[in-house]
């Protein structure tokens, strides 16, 4: 009987081990708008403006998602040089078509954008005070009480790059509460605006980190309902030697990978609509097969193998699926 059960174990764990573990979801975070900051939070003497706390909150948001191992982030410095080319407002930045088009070019299943809806900081003022001798020179130390809240909401939504649709939408909340608060009233870091991630003020920074922290897991909850984005390549020959060593005007940002099998074709007639003029189909003949073994960011090489000979013009593309 120990034999027997021994045995099972055994081919149990042989088969747990042969099941491949589920592909991470390759995503890239936006900006998020700063809706909710409205300019600063009210403080004990003055108002000023907030800084850019959508961009931090994206950033905090990319470590958070790396750090718990679930899912691929793209590099923030790619998007955002890709948003420079692109040349996007602020308003194409948060539009789902958009986003997914940005998300295609660089091979992701999907696009995390959103809003800081809620940034409040809220200061009472709630006792203390009174001067206290301070060295040989009489200076005096001017102290009060506060009861501080602060409150950040922010709302993200997890877009197809596929179909631009909207597959997800998650909510994040940090609220914390300080009573009986000691302030220095020199301290100029306790009397500048609430501020966020990066400031001074460790009370707001904690809303933020709670607000960020489910946000996250969110997140990571609901991506597995975004289908894996599968890139269609569609390019050109732009060299082909004796060799079948073939050069394409494609690379890693149209979503060629080293490795890839893609057909070639000569490009025939091209059917039209009579009415629209719009191109229905292209009589294009199959010649062969090429393998990627070199990928640029905008070529890649390829070796050919077929019974007729390729040239420049030809066209490459993603087999169809079976």
């Amino acid at each position: 009987m120990r034999i027997l059960v021994l045995a099972l174990l055994a081919v149990e764990a042989v088969s747990s081990a042969q099941v491949p573990a589920a592909a991470k979801k390759r995503v890239a975070v936006f900006d998020f708008d700063n809706a909710g900051v409205t300019g600063g939070a009210q403080m004990i003497f003055f108002q000023t403006t907030a800084p850019n706390v959508g961009k931090q909150v994206a950033d905090l948001l990319v470590t958070r998602l790396v750090q718990g191992g679930k899912t691929s982030v793209i590099e923030r410095a790619a998007l955002d040089r890709l948003i420079a080319e692109q040349n996007l407002s602020n308003s194409d930045r948060a539009d789902p078509v958009t986003a997914a088009k940005i998300g295609r070019i660089l091979g992701v299943d999907g696009i995390i954008l959103g809003s800081i809806t809620h940034y409040d900081y809220d200061d009472k003022t709630t006792g203390g005070g009174g001067a206290s001798p301070l060295g040989a020179f009489g200076r005096s130390s001017m102290s009060t009480k506060h009861d501080i809240r602060a409150r950040v909401q922010i709302d993200a939504r997890i877009v197809s790059t596929d179909t631009a649709e909207v597959l997800g939408a998650v909510q994040g909340m940090g609220d914390v509460t300080k009573k009986g608060v000691k302030v220095d009233i020199r301290d100029t870091r306790n009397v500048m605006n609430g501020g966020g991630p990066g400031n001074n003020n460790p009370i707001m920074t904690e809303a933020v980190d709670k607000a960020i922290a489910e946000l996250s897991g969110q997140i990571e909850a609901a991506l597995p309902r975004v289908p894996t984005h599968v890139p269609s390549v569609d390019g050109l020959v732009a060299d082909a030697n004796e060799s079948g060593r073939l050069i394409l005007n494609v690379g890693s940002r149209a979503g060629v990978k080293q490795g890839d099998h893609l057909e070639v074709y000569r490009p025939g007639k091209e059917i039209r609509d009579p009415a629209t003029g719009k191109v229905l189909l292209r009589d294009d003949t199959l010649l062969g097969d090429a393998i990627v073994n070199t990928v640029n960011e905008n070529s890649s090489i390829a070796q050919y193998t077929g019974a007729q000979k390729p040239q420049v013009g030809d066209a490459v593309k993603t087999p169809p699926k079976q």
